[in-house]
């Protein structure tokens, strides 16, 4: 996968070994998100969804930055602020952006290597899984800017960690460090600094080693269980096994079992 002119400079990709490395690349503007940034996001979401050498993604940030949100700046000069129409068409493709992230066909993990505000707070929170340098800091701070919460935060924030400590976060707005962050379950990991790299990539390579099929299928039944019952969710388990039954890394795993061996999945 090839960036090609500047404005492709803003999100590098690298794919090794199955594991798509994206990187936002405006360290000088700590990672903020403009509207090419998204456009780029949303392309990109696209084009790793099409691709059978991509199984998994990595997402981070250049520099010193995960992400420090919407890049307010270019925002203010690019909207009308009495025009309600033109401020909810941005962010309906905003949030289009994370929607097309959090319904991706592979597995994804927010490597939130710095700060991590705002609209950076819920680029990570759209992962499936979130690991964080201990020296990084993660917040809901729209409220310390007037603004309410955008890139699904009001979906996310209360899923992870629960109503009372939802609250806590969004309306302080308070940013907090990768140790608390992981205690209450909002990220999975606080990795030590001289651990990151080696952590990140075994997380990543880890899955884009495994069972493919049974990965997608694992994240459409999570996504779609808040919204389900008992009955409804069993019945969608049934069906997901029966279509995983049809699939190679099924058999090749019925195989190293027999076997005594690990089985090497291909994702098909």
């Amino acid at each position: 996968m090839k960036n090609t002119g500047a404005s492709a400079d803003r999100v590098l990709v690298e794919v090794v070994h199955g594991l798509a490395t994206v990187t936002l690349n405006r360290p000088e503007k700590l990672n903020a998100l403009d509207v090419e940034t998204y456009r780029l996001l949303s392309s990109l979401a696209d084009e790793l969804a099409e691709r059978d050498d991509v199984r998994a993604v990595v997402l981070t940030g250049a520099g010193r930055a995960f992400c420090a949100g919407a890049d307010l700046t270019t925002f203010a000069q690019e909207i009308d602020f009495d025009d309600a129409h033109m401020v909810r068409d941005r962010l309906r493709f905003v949030g289009s952006v994370v929607n097309k992230w959090a319904k991706l066909d592979k597995p994804t993990i927010a490597a939130v290597n710095g700060i991590a505000i705002g609209g950076g707070c819920n680029l990570a929170l759209m992962c499936d899984l979130v690991l964080m340098r201990e020296d990084a800091t993660i917040g809901q701070t729209y409220v310390r800017r007037g603004l309410v919460l955008d890139m699904g935060g009001t979906y996310f924030l209360p899923r992870l960690v629960g109503r009372a400590r939802a609250n806590e976060l969004a309306l302080y707005g308070d940013a907090i460090p990768a140790e608390e962050a992981a205690r209450i379950g909002l990220v999975n990991r606080c990795v030590p600094v001289a651990e990151w790299e080696a952590t990140v990539g075994e997380w990543g390579m880890r899955l884009a080693s495994g069972a493919g099929r049974a990965q997608r299928m694992i994240k459409t039944g999570l996504l779609a269980s808040p919204l389900l019952d008992l009955d409804a969710m069993l019945e969608w388990e049934a069906s997901a096994i029966a279509m995983i039954f049809q699939t190679e890394d099924l058999r090749e795993s019925f195989a190293a079992f027999r076997e005594k061996r690990d089985p090497v999945f291909k994702g098909r």
